[in-house]
């Protein structure tokens, strides 16, 4: 009967194992309309509407009842946007964009309240060429960055 129960909570513990590990989320890349060096935009949807961006960081929301609302991205005067990531995840919209300027390239990833449009918060990256990123657990990874998805302070292990 012991080796019986001693089985029994071994099952247990692999199963609650097993299920308590977080899927891999992977963000997709938005759809690109027009020209590298001209005027493009950048367009995607999620559940909560549909999305375009501009090159320039100016963002508008519509909602599936039609409303429209303005958002802008950090940028920089004269940064361009080159490529935008986006996964809806826990009710937000997180979103990996990378910029450049005549001298330099950078990326921003942001986690937005969708509703409010507003920034939960924003994390700089060195560098503007980033790898599709992905949510795994409880961190976002770019490349071998791990970005904590709560708070987005980038660990250092």
């Amino acid at each position: 009967m012991n080796k019986f129960v001693a089985v029994c909570l071994g099952v247990l513990m692999v199963v609650s194992v097993g299920i308590s590990r977080a899927k891999v989320e992977a963000f997709a890349l938005a759809d690109r309309v027009g020209e590298p060096d001209e005027r493009s935009f950048f367009l995607f949807s999620t559940s909560a509407g549909n999305y375009i961006i501009r090159q320039d960081g100016m963002g508008e929301y519509t909602s599936p009842k039609g409303m429209r609302r303005v958002f802008y991205l950090k940028l920089g005067a004269k940064g361009r946007i080159d490529r935008v990531y986006f996964l809806e995840h826990e009710g937000d919209l997180f979103l990996l964009y990378a910029a450049h300027d005549a001298t330099s390239e950078w990326a921003y990833l942001t986690r937005m309240e969708q509703m409010k449009r507003k920034a939960r918060w924003l994390t700089p990256l060195s560098s503007g060429d980033v790898q599709a990123p992905q949510i795994d657990g409880d961190v976002v990874v770019i490349g071998s960055t791990e970005i904590d998805k709560l708070n987005g302070r980038v660990r250092q292990d």
